[in-house]
């Protein structure tokens, strides 16, 4: 009865990978309580296989990497709390994996995780294609330019693109009858593709292909890898038609941009009482090649949101929305006066006011410049508007509400090797996002970004030792021409360009890949 509900379990961790709410119990998403759960019904087992477990060498590989972790947590220089929790991280992965190793259905897991990837694929195109809401998910889309990126359930592209990513080998030379093969494969292909990851792309015929040219049976491998990648080919040629801007990574850059809009007030500068309610005469300029549709599943609207000067944030309040007056064409001018209400505490802001759509939400996020007003927001103080200069505000990455652009990768490798070299033995785990940015001279930076190298992230948290760890424990995985480890060394590939092992749905996809006994 134990090992029944341990395999449930376990094949209910792998269903939910793709499926991490961005929503909280307790601290805990719904993907780490299925992991709870799993590790309670695995105790007693776990304890009756200790001496299997302790003889297994790859459970020795990583028990050894991530002890390194919690020394280079204890000993790095600051951040000691962010470098404590990456390691509890690690040392769930490596719960994780011993789960695996002594896991008696292994077959029915890999069927949950070929059935989950294809769900998950077809969930994110249609989301992509605007018939779906990601709210359970994340609050944002990403864009490269003026076009937006595939994320499905993920929080972001990237991640999206490794699951999808490794989960490819695994769908395709899963038992699965050809058909179903065909199709998930293709679904795959086409989120992979519409994440614009260029890792995740490439790193999937790399590693078939590799290991086709080192099968002994060279002509048997070679026909599965290449009908593999001819149906990424055939992906991306079907979706060009769908995404012309997919033309870019071929021609180059397009002349003309599908989305623009030139704003225009009479006033820029704003005395007003909390809380109040106002109106600004606005004329916007279409000034792209889609046209702007009033109504419908993706019509476009104004809104305008206030941006606290002191915080440095958005306040966090619902936006005041107006529709446009009509549908507007490329090149044509609409006027009218959108509402606004200004915000309920005295202060010194910035509104916001631009253009949305269902299905690209602020048009900021493609690049386009929204409007600012500058706001004096005081108790008892008289109306009056007026002209400022904002041309600060207007500077690239300096405008409320735009994405900020990503550091170059050469930067943030730059940074890392010179963390190494002033702590040989690690800043901590994880730690790289809080220091990169005073490495390369910055007084404010996002912690968000990671070091977009895997081997690098893992060299400046944990030092020549923790890489070396590592290296340990990818060699002591039992490799063969066969599924898992081709989904494994897709994840070691894609590595080379960015970072997932801190990533809860990616780092538990993995551990269980690592833990896989492929032999039986």
């Amino acid at each position: 009865m134990d090992e029944r509900w341990r395999n449930i379990a376990l094949a209910a961790v792998v269903a939910q990978i793709p499926f991490e709410s961005r929503y909280t119990l307790l601290g805990l998403s719904n993907l780490q309580w299925t992991f709870v759960a799993l590790v309670i019904v695995s105790i007693t087992a776990l304890f009756k296989n200790w001496q299997r477990l302790a003889s297994d060498r790859l459970v020795q590989a990583a028990a050894l990497f991530v002890a390194i972790q919690w020394l280079a947590a204890a000993y790095a220089p600051e951040f000691h709390l962010n470098a404590f929790k990456a390691a509890i991280r690690f040392t769930a992965g490596f719960l994780l994996l011993a789960i695996v190793r002594i896991s008696t259905n292994q077959k029915w897991t890999t069927s949950v995780w070929v059935v989950a990837s294809a769900v998950a694929a077809a969930y994110a195109l249609t989301l992509y294609a605007g018939f779906a809401t990601p709210w359970l998910f994340r609050t944002e889309e990403f864009y490269i330019g003026q076009t937006q990126r595939l994320s499905g359930s993920f929080e972001y592209p990237n991640t999206a693109a490794a699951y999808f990513a490794i989960s490819l080998p695994i769908v395709w030379w899963s038992r699965f009858r050809p058909v179903f093969k065909y199709i998930f494969a293709f679904l795959l292909w086409c989120a992979i593709v519409l994440t614009f990851s260029k890792g995740g792309l490439i790193a999937v015929p790399v590693v078939v292909f590799a290991a086709a040219l080192v099968s002994r049976s060279n002509t048997k491998a070679w026909r599965p890898a290449a009908t593999l990648v001819a149906v990424g080919i055939a992906a991306y040629v079907v979706l060009l038609p769908v995404n012309p801007y997919l033309l870019e990574r071929i021609k180059g850059p397009i002349v003309s941009n599908p989305i623009g809009a030139a704003y225009k007030t009479p006033w820029n500068y704003l005395q007003e009482g909390p809380n109040a309610s106002d109106q600004i005469p606005l004329q916007i300029r279409n000034t792209g090649i889609t046209k702007w549709r009033s109504h419908g599943w993706r019509r476009v609207a104004v809104a305008s949101r206030w941006w606290d000067m002191e915080t440095q944030t958005f306040v966090k309040t619902k936006p005041v929305t107006t529709d446009l007056p009509h549908d507007v064409n490329p090149g044509e001018t609409v006027e009218f006066s959108p509402g606004f209400r200004t915000p309920s505490e005295p202060g010194r802001y910035v509104m916001v006011l631009e253009l949305f759509s269902r299905n690209l939400d602020w048009f900021s996020q493609t690049g386009v410049k929204p409007t600012l007003i500058q706001a004096d927001i005081q108790p008892a103080i008289p109306r009056s508007v007026g002209q400022a200069d904002l041309s600060a505000l207007y500077r690239a990455g300096a405008t409320p509400g735009t994405l900020t652009a990503a550091v170059p990768r050469s930067s943030l490798w730059r940074a890392a090797v010179k963390m190494v070299r002033d702590h040989p033995w690690g800043v901590g785990p994880d730690n790289f996002r809080l220091q990169y940015g005073k490495y390369l001279g910055a007084s404010r930076w996002d912690t968000h970004i990671y070091a977009n190298s895997l081997y690098l992230e893992l060299l400046s948290g944990s030092g020549v030792v923790g890489l070396a760890a590592f290296g340990f424990l990818i060699f002591s995985i039992r490799w063969r021409a066969q599924p898992v480890c081709l989904a494994i060394a897709v994840f070691l590939v894609h590595g080379l360009v960015d970072v997932f092992l801190m990533t809860t749905p990616i780092y538990f996809a993995f551990w269980i890949l690592a833990g896989t006994d492929y032999t039986n």
